[in-house]
């Protein structure tokens, strides 16, 4: 009788771990993730070698958006964006006169409510502080990297709008061996 009990206890835990562990594998599959590294809470986008950081969110912006809500919020903006087929940039923008990220698959698309990926600190440039936020160390200091042919990171149109190509980020990462932008995939 004991051994019975003892069989159903053990059935529930390894069911139980087994769930977890499902749960977390699936959830994990998602290309745009939140992670904290070092007590820094950044979203990643997972490639196939690893992931690479996007932007680092290092601060509270009061009790309700700590450094670890807006990064999973803004993974979760990511992600839904991606699956709609509506990421392919990041563009710096003003919206309802605040400085904002927007998710837009062309570039020149207007930054608005429905693409919304992040409210930037008030009273600041956004382009300086998509810079920022997204880490682009050797734009931040005026270079723009160029990936292959005429692909950059940072594009700035015509019309004045700046935009950050995801796709030529993670090209640029992962062209650089050491970047403390990647996080290999365990082999």
């Amino acid at each position: 009788m004991k051994l019975l009990k003892l069989n159903r206890i053990l059935f529930l835990i390894a069911f139980g771990v087994g769930s977890i562990y499902s749960s977390t594998v699936s959830a994990s599959s998602d290309k745009y993730h939140c992670q904290e590294v070092n007590g820094v809470y950044s979203v990643y986008s997972r490639v196939t070698r690893g992931d690479i950081k996007l932007m680092d969110f290092n601060r509270d912006v009061n009790q309700e958006w700590s450094a670890a809500s807006r990064c999973e919020e803004v993974a979760t903006r990511l992600q839904r964006y991606y699956d709609n087929g509506n990421l392919k940039y990041v563009g710096a923008d003003n919206l309802n006169n605040q400085p904002v990220l927007c998710a837009v698959a062309e570039q020149d698309q207007p930054c608005s409510n429905d693409n919304l990926v992040v409210t930037l600190p008030p009273n600041t440039d956004p382009v300086t502080s998509a810079r920022s936020l997204m880490n682009t160390r050797e734009i931040a200091l005026g270079r723009v990297i160029t990936v292959s042919g005429d692909k950059k990171i940072e594009v700035t149109t015509d019309n004045g709008n700046t935009y950050y190509d995801l796709e030529a980020l993670e090209q640029a990462v992962l062209s650089k061996e050491n970047s403390d932008r990647f996080i290999p995939a365990d082999k």
